[in-house]
């Protein structure tokens, strides 16, 4: 049976165009992986990879440490590097209190790094652990040296520290001490108040607020001539005053006892 001419024709048209169509989705399709291919090979190449990693803040961290586990290296494609993963491990090292990593396009990773610094030796229920200003307990030796000043509170359990107003106010108080003050300088309770042992004088402190403005006060006091053994009461900053020493305590006490023994 003979296929008429007119519809041979259309057959072999359509035939051709389904075939001009498919080429071109292949075409178009090969160009897209390729275009892939190609964005791949740049995020992957030299000039999109780690070249230098620049840091700053880090002195006694493990930061340089904690960057190379997370993939911080030089020549690691910048696609791969993950600074939120990143800055999470820094903050895992006591030492650190705040970090940030960025990418700086095409090939540099910045790190800054601030780290914590110790305030004050401080006795809680868990012993003796150096603290930050931030009440954070820092990698310590288990008994305290001169270095720093010493805050006894074991009347406060470890697990409350760092939120413990008595722990942050001992470590604000010393923190705004001048250094050459903190040798032998010792905080401590009696009854429900702070007082402090500094450059030879009792300080009354009262309740652990203020205790910066209070610590200024003191350093401002101590550059005057104070009799030695003078209480300094420093219960409101701005309103400081002096006690009786303990000799002038005893005077007056002994004054007492006689006159209540006269009949």
């Amino acid at each position: 049976m003979s296929i008429d001419p007119r519809l041979a024709e259309r057959r072999k048209v359509v035939a051709e165009d389904r075939a001009q169509r498919n080429i071109g989705r292949l075409l178009r399709f090969l160009a897209v992986v390729a275009v892939l291919a190609g964005v791949a090979w740049l995020f992957f190449s030299p000039w999109l990879s780690v070249s230098q990693v620049r840091t700053s803040g880090i002195r006694v961290s493990d930061a340089n440490a904690i960057l190379v586990d997370s993939g911080i290296t030089a020549g690691r494609p910048m696609i791969l590097i993950q600074p939120g993963a990143a800055e999470q491990s820094l903050l895992a090292d006591p030492w650190i209190s705040d970090a940030r990593v960025h990418r700086q396009w095409p090939d540099e990773i910045v790190v800054r790094v601030v780290e914590r610094t110790p305030a004050a030796w401080v006795q809680t229920g868990g012993g003796w652990v150096r603290r930050a200003v931030d009440g954070h307990p820092l990698p310590s030796p288990s008994q305290p040296d001169d270095s720093l000043a010493w805050a006894r509170l074991g009347v406060v359990a470890e697990v409350d520290a760092i939120t413990s107003p008595l722990v942050l106010g001992s470590v604000e108080f010393f923190e705004s001490l001048p250094r050459d003050l903190w040798p032998e300088s010792e905080m401590y309770l009696v009854g429900q108040e702070l007082w402090a042992s500094v450059a030879g004088h009792q300080v009354r402190l009262g309740r652990p607020v203020e205790m910066a403005e209070k610590a200024r006060t003191l350093a401002a006091m101590l550059e005057r001539e104070l009799e030695e053994g003078q209480v300094i009461v420093l219960i409101a900053p701005t309103n400081p005053a002096l006690g009786p020493s303990e000799s002038e305590e005893t005077v007056v006490d002994s004054d007492e006892t006689s006159a209540e023994e006269q009949p």
